[in-house]
């Protein structure tokens, strides 16, 4: 009866078959790896091309939050009103984006201290008792100020965008 027949033939596959997939699939592999690493690198600014092409835009301290640094202690300056010897206390913070300003300024606080008080101290009582002369005694401090960074820092960018009196007391 059918006993005899023999069973079917099982296709065999042939060797050359599984190394062109194991090949392909090395290939698709290493493509898949390097697509990942390319894509990490570029996500974390360390480009992928190196071309000037792929430069990275400088970063714009604009955007930064704000940082407000106090020039303490307040300034004390004596000065001469109507004969009589009177007395100014300010209290001023700066306001940038940048920390290294913030570090350029620690780093030469002595030299904008003595600035700074030289402008307090050259002031006119009259001049302090109006708005618009400690306007001007505040525009003049933050000249000084930007003055100081530029020549100690050698940048001519420098990033202050204000400077405020936080205290001023006259007496």
């Amino acid at each position: 009866m059918a006993e005899d027949a023999a069973p079917p033939a099982e296709k065999k596959s042939s060797p050359m078959k599984l190394v062109i997939v194991m090949i392909i699939g090395a290939i698709l592999l290493v493509a898949v790896s390097m697509g990942g690493v390319f894509f990490l690198m570029k996500s974390m600014g360390m480009g992928g091309g190196g071309g000037a092409d792929h430069a990275q835009p400088a970063h714009d301290v604009s955007k930064d939050p704000p940082i407000y640094f106090p020039l303490e202690p307040a300034f004390v300056v004596n000065f001469k009103d109507r004969g009589r010897t009177r007395f100014l206390q300010v209290s001023m913070q700066v306001m940038t984006r940048d920390q290294e300003i913030v570090t350029a300024m620690e780093t030469h606080m002595p030299l904008i201290r003595n600035n700074i008080l030289l402008v307090l101290s050259n002031q006119d009582s009259e001049l302090l008792h109006s708005a618009d002369g400690k306007e001007q005694i505040r525009q003049q401090s933050l000249e000084e100020l930007k003055n100081i960074l530029v020549k100690e820092t050698g940048r001519v960018d420098v990033n202050i965008e204000g400077l405020y009196f936080t205290s001023f007391v006259t007496q």
